[in-house]
């Protein structure tokens, strides 16, 4: 699996300092970027379930998640560094085969 950052506009040097910084946070926090996902399919799952106790994702997948965030975050910000308008800090990254 690898990452894929989905932004408008942005070249593929651009995409690919994104990328790097996203792989650089999740190499920070001792976790995969598959760890991350599934931290994410966790609390998105938990989200649909309307917050119900019996899905809430355990620390584990929570922290992974925290750190999916981050990553994304830094990727959007490495890739759009000399853009003079940042788009918002939707999710862009994704994993894909």
């Amino acid at each position: 699996m690898r990452l894929r950052l989905e932004i408008k506009g942005a070249s593929p040097e651009e995409v690919q300092r994104g990328i790097d910084a996203a792989s650089a946070v999740f190499s920070a926090a001792g976790i995969s970027p598959e760890q991350g996902a599934d931290g994410m399919f966790a609390l998105e799952g938990w989200d649909d379930a309307s917050f119900h106790d019996d899905m809430e994702p355990d620390e584990d997948e929570d922290q992974a998640a925290s750190v999916w965030m981050e990553a994304n975050k830094a990727a959007i910000e490495a890739c759009c560094a000399d853009w003079p308008e940042k788009p918002g800090n939707y999710l862009m990254l994704e994993l894909i085969d």
